[in-house]
């Protein structure tokens, strides 16, 4: 059974507070957005209304915002559908909430971006906090751009640190998403989300690492994880995300 979805994303996202259980893959559609200047918490507000109006009940499309907060794309929104399977796309979102964007959302808009399609990877992901823990606020977005063949050895790679985690019962919370469409298929997404920026001073996983695999086995860690990775300046960028939870569907 898969774990319930990280914050209802983002599109793109990717990204998930709302994981669905089921048996079925996880897949999330996103588009990044780049509002006009000045526009922004118009564009909130505005997304918001359409959020609440159609997204909200029962049955419904689930739909996450996130706002892009450092890097090139800082700025930009993250907006996609969360928690569904492949047919779900079968069923299009309804006509009178695509005319209610267009309308009254769509106005703050100057850019939107490409589809990207996403696949949750439950085996690399893990939830330390429990399925009934509140959405996080932020999240820390790692993208890896792996070497064509070495996707076995990158997963592998991701494991161990599940592994830690899970032998250390760490209240960490963090999903792990492969690309599966628009754009580079060996690109993958890490998503670990945190409540409060004080998370970030928690240290000691190396030590952790060492002591779930043996001494000197970080070193080797690092070694591989270079190994795996395209070479180049953008193989392993990062990004943080905040929330936009006035803009996102309730948990289920």
């Amino acid at each position: 059974m898969m774990l319930r979805r990280l914050i209802a994303l983002l599109l793109v996202v990717f990204w998930c507070n709302d994981l669905v259980a089921q048996d079925s893959p996880i897949i999330i559609r996103v588009r990044y957005i780049t509002v006009k200047d000045g526009m922004r918490d118009e564009f909130i507000d505005a997304a918001a209304k359409k959020t609440r109006r159609f997204n909200s009940k029962e049955g419904s499309p689930r739909f996450f915002t996130w706002e892009i907060m450092d890097g090139p794309r800082q700025g930009q929104f993250v907006r996609g559908q969360s928690g569904t399977t492949w047919s779900d796309f079968d069923s299009p979102p309804a006509q009178k909430g695509r005319d209610y964007w267009m309308k009254n959302v769509n106005p703050y808009i100057e850019k939107q971006g490409n589809m990207q399609t996403w696949r949750y990877v439950p085996d690399l992901s893990y939830n330390g906090r429990g399925d009934n823990a509140p959405p996080v606020n932020f999240a820390r977005q790692r993208f890896s751009h792996v070497k064509p063949g070495m996707w076995g050895k990158y997963m592998e790679l991701r494991r161990k640190i599940k592994e830690v985690h899970e032998a250390k019962k760490t209240d960490a919370y963090f999903n792990t998403f492969s690309l599966v469409s628009g754009g580079s298929r060996d690109m993958w997404l890490n998503s670990t989300g945190f409540y409060e920026w004080a998370d970030l001073e928690r240290t000691g996983f190396v030590t952790m690492y060492e002591e779930v695999h043996g001494k000197g086995s970080w070193n080797e860690f690092s070694q591989l994880v270079e190994e795996t990775m395209v070479a180049n300046p953008w193989s392993r960028r990062a990004e943080f995300w905040r929330y936009v939870k006035e803009a996102s569907s309730p948990p289920r």
